[in-house]
């Protein structure tokens, strides 16, 4: 295996890393583009380029936001990055020729922290070194390795966990992965299913089985009443924000017209079944409630896909609206680490708008910090950009706190409700290591194996810390997080014998 060196890497092509591909070939920049999934979009625009060619009858299932991805997607193909879909990143290493300038960062919790892009010296020390940072990844050709001078950071979000009494049982699903099978499989539930949970894709995904002529037996929504008076402080904000309350209510319209039955502020929640679901249970406005379903599907709002840029070891904070931990980032998407950017919802959820706002921002400062273009040509170009991802942001305090899951769905009162579905280990195991003054996570995971299946963590890892907070009486940024080492996706040994050439080997 030869090693491949570029200006640029990309890991993930959505709607961050298709935006910062386009925007770095615009500058003449080497960019490789590196994605887990066979086609560029991410998970908004999954499969839109066959959706659009081969089903064009399924477009009005997803809406004129899903379609314009196709678009998109096109003129990302076109760029002249080496897109390279299929492709598993599950190692970045560092090897920086020499320190940054500190330059101060304003957190969004406030204070600051001393961080910043690459000054002349380093500037010069690059172009003596060549690239520096290496991608390790799998396809289904076996192992490879790529080298680049910047890497940028951008995959995604995934869905927070939801652990609830009965939620491992066959039959029951996240409004995610149901999605995922209608865009990639054409697939539908073949009953109606209930619906559980909070957020945005709640509303789609129920309004998109209406269309595909799946009429969901009933809504269950888990917003807290008193999620509503903190968001309508945040509301005057929200409505300058481009057109997301109005589609919101639009959605709301639609089911109320499809006659779906809804229910609001739910507690008590329990999936109940022996060997698969076949009821959800809920209290609803003091009243008890049961519904027949032998398919439930869960959602309680999206948080970054974290591990790769955890494994690098860079600042990161608690955002205490979205309730998981981002990393420290600028407005060009540049971390506490030299030559590292984040960029999308991977670097906070901001939705798709906003992610090719800030992808394409991030891709200007690899330009700028490769002195392919001046600061004044920088800041001219990324105006447009700036502006319109500040608009797009200015409906995220009020998203935030009105779908900002309660804490009995992030923390499961329940001792026999499962936190950890790889090793199966339950909340009242976690709770009594807890009350026994467990450090943190890691210690955690040491005395119960908790996070050390095949997700490493992914689907466990914010319960255990604020599990732990809420017993410890501490803050989730004290507690911490579990500790991502390389690989962060599952390897082989005979994937990793076949790299033929390590760095520095």
């Amino acid at each position: 295996m030869s090693e491949q060196h570029f200006d640029l890497a990309i890991v993930g092509a959505g709607p961050a890393g298709m935006a910062a591909a386009i925007e770095a070939r615009r500058h003449r920049l080497r960019t490789v583009v590196l994605d887990e999934q066979p086609d560029p979009g991410g998970q908004v625009w999954r499969n839109v380029e066959a959706i659009t060619t081969r089903r064009p009858q399924d477009l009005f299932l997803f809406g004129t936001e899903y379609a314009d991805g196709f678009a998109f997607a096109q003129r990302f193909r076109g760029c002249g990055a080496d897109y390279r879909p299929g492709a598993r990143v599950w190692q970045v290493e560092l090897a920086v020729p020499a320190p940054k300038p500190p330059v101060r960062l304003a957190l969004p919790t406030g204070g600051a922290i001393d961080t910043g892009p690459d000054d002349e010296a380093v500037h010069d020390e690059r172009r003596r070194t060549g690239a520096d940072r290496h991608l390790f990844y799998t396809d289904a050709r076996g192992a490879h390795h790529v080298a680049a001078r910047h890497v940028l950071v951008a995959t995604g979000a995934c869905e927070r966990p939801m652990p609830l009494p009965g939620w491992t049982l066959p039959g029951v699903l996240t409004c995610g992965a149901a999605q995922v099978l209608m865009k990639s499989a054409a697939m539908v539930p073949a009953v109606p299913p209930v619906l559980v949970g909070s957020g945005p894709l709640v509303l789609l995904l129920a309004v998109q089985l209406i269309r595909a002529g799946v009429k969901p037996a009933a809504v269950v929504g888990t917003v807290p009443a008193g999620n509503r008076l903190r968001a309508a402080a945040r509301l005057l904000p929200a409505l300058l924000a481009p057109g997301y309350l109005s589609r919101g209510l639009s959605l709301l319209g639609a089911l109320r017209r499809a006659g779906v039955p809804a229910f609001a502020s739910a507690t008590d929640l329990r999936i109940e079944g022996s060997e698969r679901a076949e009821a959800v249970a809920f209290r609803s406005r003091g009243r008890e409630h049961r519904i027949a379903a032998r398919t439930v599907l869960l959602h309680q709002g999206v948080v970054p896909n974290a591990s790769l840029w955890q494994s690098l070891g860079m600042e990161q904070y608690w955002d205490a609206a979205q309730r998981c931990f981002r990393p420290v980032v600028d407005i060009w998407g540049n971390t506490t680490l030299s030559g590292v950017l984040v960029a999308g919802d991977s670097a906070g959820i901001g939705g798709a708008e906003a992610a090719l706002c800030a992808g394409e921002l991030s891709g200007l400062s690899v330009a700028w910090q490769q002195r392919r273009i001046d600061t004044a040509e920088r800041d001219r170009r990324a105006w447009l950009a700036r502006r319109a991802l500040k608009a797009h942001w200015s409906v995220r305090p009020f998203l935030d706190w009105l779908y900002q899951p309660p804490p009995a769905l992030r923390v499961p009162a329940d001792d026999d409700t499962i936190v950890c579905r790889c090793e199966e280990v339950t909340a009242g195991e976690l709770r009594g290591l807890a009350l026994s003054g467990v450090a943190g996570p890691n210690q955690m995971k040491a005395f119960s194996r908790c996070g050390m299946g095949p997700c490493q963590g992914r689907l466990c890892g914010l319960t255990v810390t604020e599990l732990i907070a809420s017993i410890q009486h501490r803050a989730p940024a004290e507690v911490g997080c579990y500790r991502v080492r390389a690989p962060v996706l599952p390897v082989t040994v005979g994937q990793v014998a076949g790299l033929d050439r390590m760095p520095g080997g």
